[in-house]
């Protein structure tokens, strides 16, 4: 397998940057390209092979992220590449952004309970052909509106909380979401009290075509209670299998590859996904992405491509810490002050989520 990484220059037009996410590369592009934000609000398109910048947008929000502090800005764009969102991880609120006109096209407020301690709950989709983002509006309700039309795909009754039997009044602090690599799935990596990591995995199909409950208790929502923390990384690996980590004390942790395929009744009305192998990985500050075949971590000495089985290391690029990772050509990226390396993996198959 190839190791070689690219190192090119961060234009100043872009610095300092906050965060970078991948947009389709348009025909005749030099290789992949990235939307990135910087410091004072730009969103600029950045193509490295070429050194290219175009502005594309800016983002500025006025309302106050929340109380907690710790809030930082995360860019996610839609796979078609039109809309991005800038969104406040441990904070309340978003904007989703339409790269043609540069305008705010949807406002995000996914309430102030508890939002200082997880990511914002955003994830862009498909529907029938149409591109649709799945959003936290509030700390336990997650809806997907219809970009184009702004409609909201997935309207319900509010529970009222001081009925006790309130039928969809789920407890779960909705966390960082991301999708399978076909587009049917949702993750969900949120907590439940007294604090307990449960993430949680069901059909977006579903959801969005027989059952607006589907995200609350549907048939095929499913969790796995066997991390007790959360915000951790996680990654889907295939369509079948995602790499879960998650810490066990100060100096250890695990890694959890679940199958979201594979699901268990272990009472009445808890449905249980399956672990299909677990391997001890020691606690750090790391990332996980893939290659489509392995498990990548990286970490301060590299990135490591793990055998998602045994848990054993099957290659190495020393110094090599990306950041995000682009979902059409799989390409990963670590961007410094001045400088950004890049490393693609020699196969790849593009992913929806």
């Amino acid at each position: 397998m190839a190791m070689i990484t690219v190192d090119v220059a961060v234009p100043d037009a872009l610095r300092p940057v906050v965060d970078v996410a991948a947009l389709p590369a348009a025909l005749g592009d030099a290789g992949p390209a990235w939307l990135v934000l910087s410091e004072d609000g730009r969103l600029a398109r950045w193509t490295p092979t070429t050194g290219e910048v175009q502005g594309v947008a800016r983002y500025r929000e006025e309302r106050l992220a929340s109380e907690g502090g710790g809030v930082r800005l995360r860019l996610h764009v839609s796979r078609c590449g039109r809309w991005a969102a800038v969104v406040q991880d441990r904070g309340r609120y978003g904007t989703v952004v339409d790269l043609t006109t540069g305008s705010p096209a949807l406002k995000l407020d996914g309430g102030d309970y508890c939002c200082e301690t997880v990511p914002f709950a955003l994830a862009f989709a498909e529907h029938g052909g149409r591109p649709v983002v799945v959003h936290r509006t509030d700390w336990n309700r997650l809806d997907v509106t219809d970009l184009a039309s702004g409609e909201v795909l997935t309207a319900r009754d509010s529970p009222d909380r001081d009925e006790e039997d309130a039928e969809y009044d789920l407890d779960y602090f909705h966390g960082a979401l991301s999708l399978s690599p076909d587009g049917t799935r949702v993750y969900d990596g949120g907590w439940v009290w007294q604090p307990w990591g449960m993430p949680a995995v069901w059909s977006l199909t579903a959801w969005l075509h027989d059952n607006p409950y589907e995200s609350e208790d549907g048939p095929s929502y499913a969790v796995y209670p066997e991390v007790s923390e959360w915000n951790w990384p996680v990654v889907w690996i295939d369509d079948g299998r995602i790499a879960v980590y998650d810490r066990d004390d100060a100096v250890s942790g695990t890694v959890h590859v679940l199958d979201p395929t594979s699901i268990e009744l272990r009472s009445p009305g808890v449905r249980w996904i399956k672990a299909v192998a677990t391997f001890p990985w020691p606690v750090g500050d790391f990332g996980f992405f893939t290659d489509g075949e392995h498990l990548l971590i990286a970490d301060e000495a590299g990135m490591q491509g793990i055998d998602i089985t045994s848990g054993q290391q099957v290659f190495a690029i020393d110094g090599f810490r990306p950041a995000r990772q682009d979902r059409h050509t799989g390409t990963l990226i670590q961007v410094g002050s001045a400088n950004a390396r890049l490393w693609t993996p020699p196969e790849w198959t593009a992913r929806a989520g």
